[in-house]
């Protein structure tokens, strides 16, 4: 993402983990996914805080629609329990219950090995 005083800034989305581009068709599918969310209207990033490798954790919001949120909901991303605190746990952790309820994205894929998983193995 680049600021309007043409600064590059990368985005870590806030509480939540999505599958690696490595990981095929689910990383795909959520990268994908993702790009059609924040095309869906203006941006509003709301920063939590800067990780160690210098990414400011986000949470972002398209038309008013909380992304990350949304990556949950539709199955595109885990709650990441681990960094829940910064936001709605309870809305986060009922969205999951959701998809994995309705087996959207990741719980129709069968994804064996979860993103935090496949980092460590990589």
């Amino acid at each position: 993402m680049t600021t309007a005083k043409g600064q590059k800034v990368t985005i870590r989305l806030a509480c939540i983990d999505a599958p690696e581009i490595a990981q095929g068709e689910s990383g795909a599918q959520a990268t994908s996914m993702l790009k059609g969310l924040v095309a869906s209207g203006p941006l509003e990033i709301r920063p939590q805080t800067v990780d160690r490798y210098g990414r400011t954790v986000a949470e972002i919001y398209a038309g008013g629609q909380n992304i990350n949120l949304e990556m949950v909901r539709l199955g595109m991303a885990y709650a990441y329990r681990q960094y829940l605190s910064g936001c709605d746990e309870k809305a986060f952790l009922e969205a999951e219950a959701q998809a994995e309820r309705y087996r959207q994205g990741v719980w129709r894929w069968g994804n064996k090995v979860k993103p935090w998983d496949f980092r460590k193995g990589n």
